[in-house]
């Protein structure tokens, strides 16, 4: 399982990027409940969609800097990790089977974890068609987490379904990791350093606008270029809960291929 300083693989020209970001306007009571258990859960579509709010930012193209970057001090971190087999991501036993387990191995040797537990996969493309946004199978354009720290114990508890043996996890620390892989050489739509609903209920993080924040991606990420980063962190002290994240639209690309990628989420428990 090769992995590399991703500072030691460079293109000639680096890309920031002007761009618009869809956030939040701030609810005054600070949260949103929508039930998508219900029948028809696009009826909670539109009092959702009038939150939106975009914001012009410069998403910063760190392509030879990626090693200042590291999952325990700023939530996220791009390795270099060779892997066959991405040709098969539509091959769910090849996934389950190949692709992540590796990935898991790539976690734990990042991590130091002791454990890891893949709870969801999806494979990626883009879509304007409703059906598929509402699949979530195409990029996400929201600023957005995939958990709060509730929705993410929450999770667990489905994910890890004895409690004595839950409890015990929950001594040592516990994180939600995302692996993100594009299976070609992202020419639209990259991902700023997206949402899968679990079964149960959950809490997902939305995002006022800021503008101190700094926004960073890859230019010309390619599949052996793997963004690892953080969606909970059971020690609050350790670097932050969670990292904010988003597809954005590169308006000098937009008519390149459609991005395509395939994302793991798992427990990594420490």
């Amino acid at each position: 399982m090769p992995m590399i300083n991703m500072e030691s693989t460079t293109l000639s020209t680096v890309k920031n990027v002007d761009t618009e970001l869809v956030f939040w306007h701030r609810p005054e009571d600070m949260s949103v409940v929508s039930d998508f258990t219900k029948d028809k859960p696009e009826e909670c579509m539109p009092a959702m969609k009038a939150l939106d709010e975009k914001h012009p930012v410069q998403v910063q193209d760190i392509r030879g800097q990626e090693g200042r970057f590291t999952l325990g001090q700023n939530g996220f971190q791009y390795v270099h990790h060779d892997i066959l087999g991405f040709d098969k991501a539509s091959d769910s036993t090849h996934v389950e089977s190949v692709i992540i387990p590796e990935m898991e191995k790539l976690v734990q040797q990042i991590t130091d974890a002791t454990r890891t537990i893949t709870f969801t996969h999806r494979v990626r493309c883009f879509a304007d068609d409703s059906a598929m946004l509402a699949n979530n199978r195409a990029p996400a354009h929201i600023v957005h987490s995939d958990f709060t720290a509730a929705g993410a114990l929450c999770h667990l508890r489905s994910v890890v379904q004895d409690a004595e043996e839950r409890q015990r996890l929950l001594e040592g620390r516990v994180q939600i990791i995302n692996v993100w892989r594009p299976l070609k050489t992202i020419e639209r739509d990259p991902l700023a350093n997206r949402l899968v609903l679990p079964t149960g209920w959950n809490e997902l993080g939305k995002y006022a606008f800021n503008p101190r924040q700094k926004w960073y991606y890859v230019g010309g990420q390619r599949p052996q270029e793997a963004p690892i980063f953080r969606q909970f962190d059971s020690q609050e002290d350790q670097g932050g809960m969670t990292l904010p994240h988003t597809a954005f639209v590169d308006p000098s690309s937009t008519s390149g291929p459609a991005r395509e990628s395939i994302e793991i989420k798992m427990f990594a428990f420490m």
